[in-house]
């Protein structure tokens, strides 16, 4: 990443929230928000997101932005460095535009699982959660316009039919970042014994848990 891990310290409670506020430096940030953009595009369901590695990494971005002004155009130093900063910039572009699509395809599923949760275990930030209702809304009000007032008033109409669910029985690759033992990998209830290192097909309703605490990640 360039200078990005040299040029200062970032502060933040870690990766996992249960540790104790310790120091992070901007690469780490940039290695979280890789695996996540990684397992979110793979996942079919929506993961929490990085809100705070997202705030830590666009204050990096300006940081980086003000140095590279302080070099000469034609230093390859600051080709090199633009062409980092296009890369952190596509990367979490990407990211939220992954998420954005999920929470378009699968509104209503998303939102109800979302209100189901504490608040700790919510997994939209507080401008995701705005942008599905009100994408939601603006759907259910066309939908209402389009088709709805065209049918008999009989016609029966129960909007729990038309939601949509995101495929959590779908199989994905999964690669273990550690040790993990009695693993249920199939609906039987068989159990392995993951290595770390080591690749496997399972459905991913079994091992979502996992891949939120990051102990495996979806290759």
């Amino acid at each position: 990443m360039g200078d990005t891990g040299d040029t200062e310290e970032l502060v933040t409670n870690g990766y996992d929230s249960n540790e104790e506020e310790e120091p992070i430096t901007a690469q780490k940030v940039l290695e979280i928000l890789e695996k996540a953009w990684q397992n979110e595009k793979l996942a079919p369901d929506i993961l929490p997101q990085q809100t705070e590695m997202l705030d830590l990494m666009m204050g990096q971005l300006s940081y980086m932005e003000e140095s590279t002004k302080q070099l000469d155009k034609n230093d390859f130093r600051s080709v090199a460095h633009r062409m980092e900063l296009e890369r952190i910039r596509y990367l979490i572009a990407s990211y939220l535009r992954c998420r954005l699509s999920k929470i378009e395809n699968f509104t209503q599923a998303i939102i109800n699982d979302e209100e189901s949760r504490s608040l700790r275990d919510k997994r939209l930030s507080d401008e995701e959660a705005a942008f599905a209702r009100e994408y939601l809304s603006n759907v259910e009000t066309h939908f209402q316009q389009l088709v709805l007032r065209h049918l008999p008033r009989s016609f029966p109409d129960d909007p729990r039919k038309r939601i949509v669910q995101p495929n959590v029985d779908s199989h994905v690759f999964i690669r273990a970042n550690e040790n993990v033992d009695g693993v249920v990998v199939r609906d039987d209830e068989e159990e392995v014994d993951l290595e770390s290192g080591s690749q496997h097909i399972v459905i991913y309703k079994l091992i979502e848990e996992l891949v939120m605490k990051g102990k495996v990640d979806l290759i």
